[in-house]
């Protein structure tokens, strides 16, 4: 359930632990644990007073079968980890086709949520696709993604396919939000077929 990870990514970002919040909510610890780790289902009443107690919002908008940012990040760096490198970049890619089909509203919405934290550069790449994706809709652009600053210094190119293959992308076709963040990914990729 995609509401209970965005529950235990904005308690962990809230720095607050575990105990604290089921302390505070009424949950117990236990049960909080529970429902974190997809053991234990919980209901609406549960869920508002977790959100309340660490201060989060529900809102509800139509995502039109479109996946938000954090849950995609999610899914391209589980990919990346198994080895699925063309599962991971082709998830990117659906990543940017779903914010470029949607109005600024709901690109914002698709965009809110933070992507959990990771070593993988591959979280560098959503942050700069976001930001390309709302500045061409003129649309705000979340704290998170203007704060994750990636390596400049150290420039990454994803791996496209199940075989590392020795092509390179052509620095001057990548964008800037992603050069900036040291990720060579050009914007020619960006485009669906």
């Amino acid at each position: 359930m995609s509401i209970v990870k965005s529950l235990r990514r904005a308690r962990i970002r809230s720095g607050e632990s575990l105990r604290k919040v089921a302390s505070r909510s009424g949950v117990g610890a236990g049960n909080l644990s529970a429902i974190e780790n997809g053991h234990r289902d919980p209901t609406s009443s549960t869920l508002d007073r977790l959100a309340s107690t660490i201060g989060v919002e529900w809102i509800p908008f139509p995502a039109r079968g479109r996946t938000p940012a954090a849950v995609a990040a999610e899914e391209i760096t589980h990919a990346e980890a198994q080895g699925r490198h063309a599962q991971a970049y082709r998830r990117f890619l659906q990543l940017s086709d779903d914010l470029a089909a949607s109005d600024p509203v709901t690109r914002v919405l698709l965009s809110a949520e933070e992507p959990d934290d990771s070593p993988s550069r591959w979280v560098d790449a959503v942050a700069a696709l976001v930001e390309v994706r709302l500045r061409e809709a003129s649309a705000p652009i979340p704290v998170w993604v203007t704060e994750h600053s990636g390596h400049s210094d150290a420039i990454w190119e994803p791996q496209r396919s199940s075989r590392a293959l020795p092509l390179s992308a052509d620095r001057t076709q990548v964008p800037a939000e992603f050069l900036r963040r040291g990720v060579a990914i050009e914007s020619g990729e960006l485009i669906s077929a």
